[in-house]
């Protein structure tokens, strides 16, 4: 049996049209608690982002080493395992990279200048490749990627609703509740960038899942379209968080989207739902942040400072997750405040880990970049790493947890297309 599942096609590359054959329209047990658990622990971590506690990601990590130890015995017991894709192998790489790292200062040589930071940091980027391969494995049916895309894309509005409630009737504290130290607080996300990090992930999701069309005489397990109002609201959510980076690049996904799918109809109902959300939440905030005449300050110094770290060290850096504490030896001015992070994740991992990690972190956001695009729902993936580029979206399991789903879930249809070609 094979079923056609018709929406209209973005262009004829586009995943908008589904093709299931009668073997990939069933999913295993196994796929849908694993799809379920990977919504459980990463919607936990989002709403858990602000707790200052390390408990919280501790918890996702030994979460997800078992959802992927799980399907690690069980590509070890299956004859035809699947193979391997760059992406997959780049994640490989950055996974383990602090634990060579920590290997090496056992043989006696200076890979970190501290242990705990470099084996914190070790465990938690290892976490997001397990996250990834356990995601790979999951979301093979195109039918439960479509769910988990569908409840990813509900769960991102919700959240964004709340934020934006909680920010404007609650200002200091985080969901209504408990007390922040900043003023600017979105719901679970202490920071404004932070939030808008999240929305460039769903954003694209929602977008994509708005722009489908459910075909009539198939199965109810194809949810219906996401109404198109709920994206607009999305953008206009990233508007009024005031996020520079973030709002630019909003609109630059739903330009992209729209340039992709060609939908001329559709795009102007969410031109005017999203300027009907806008004027409703308000971007005054946004417009002056823009017309600021240095929008990087500190950030130029703290950048300075961190090409200096990496020109120290630049082929073993000084340890994965060691940038706090090294800091302030190269530090030029005083921020008036601790420095945690170079607000470059790649100046950052460069510091940490050498030029070689930065570089093979260069080539999963390569090897993803083409996929992405086709997908036009993993977007937001480039946007990630767009966005660290001025800031730090990799270090929050809130934000990266659902990246590193979504890289596997475009890795998880790679591997589909070569074992078809393959075999």
């Amino acid at each position: 049996m094979r079923v056609s599942l018709s929406a209209k096609p973005f262009n004829r590359h586009s995943f908008s049209t589904l093709w299931l054959d009668g073997t990939a329209g069933r999913v295993g047990s196994l796929e849908q608690a694993s799809a379920a658990v990977l919504l459980g622990l990463a919607g936990a971590a989002t709403l858990t982002t602000w707790v200052r506690s390390p408990l919280p990601a501790w918890g996702y990590a030994l979460g997800v080493f078992l959802l992927a130890g799980v399907w690690t015995t069980r590509d070890a017991l299956t004859p035809r395992a699947p193979g391997i894709t760059l992406p997959g192998a780049a994640l490989a790489a950055i996974s383990l990279w602090g634990f060579v790292q920590m290997g090496l200062v056992q043989m006696g040589m200076a890979a970190t200048v501290y242990r705990y930071a470099t084996l914190d940091a070790a465990v938690r980027t290892a976490a997001l490749g397990a996250t990834a391969l356990a995601a790979s494995r999951a979301l093979r049916s195109e039918r439960l990627r479509l769910q988990f895309l569908t409840a990813f894309a509900w769960f991102g509005f919700a959240v964004s609703l709340v934020a934006v409630l909680a920010f404007f009737t609650s200002p200091g504290r985080v969901l209504w509740v408990f007390p922040s130290p900043y003023p600017d607080t979105w719901g679970p996300f202490f920071s404004r960038n932070d939030f808008a990090g999240f929305l460039e992930l769903s954003f694209p999701v929602a977008c994509w899942l708005g722009l489908r069309e459910r075909p009539s005489g198939v199965s109810l397990w194809i949810p219906a379209p996401i109404p198109a109002w709920i994206p607009a609201w999305m953008l206009a959510a990233g508007v009024a968080s005031a996020s520079r980076a973030g709002a630019i690049l909003l609109v630059v996904e739903a330009i992209t989207i729209f340039a992709i799918t060609r939908r001329p109809r559709a795009m102007g109902k969410f031109v005017i739902a999203a300027a009907v959300f806008i004027a409703i939440t308000g971007a005054g905030t946004l417009l002056g942040r823009l017309a600021d005449p240095d929008p990087l300050a500190y950030r130029r110094e703290i950048a300075r400072s961190t090409v200096e770290m990496i020109a120290a060290h630049p082929w073993r850096g000084f340890g994965v997750g060691t940038f706090a504490q090294v800091y302030p030896a190269y530090a030029s001015f005083d921020a008036g405040a601790a420095v945690e992070h170079a607000h470059n994740d790649w100046l950052e991992w460069a510091a940490g880990g050498g030029v070689s990690y930065v570089a093979v972190w260069a080539v999963l956001a390569l090897a993803l970049s083409a996929p992405a695009v086709r997908s036009v729902w993993g977007l937001g993936i480039m946007a990630a790493f767009l966005h660290a580029l001025v800031d730090y979206p990799f270090a929050r399991f809130g934000l990266t947890a659902w990246t590193f789903a979504l890289i596997g879930a475009l890795d998880a249809d790679s591997l589909r297309e070569l074992r078809g070609r393959v075999h």
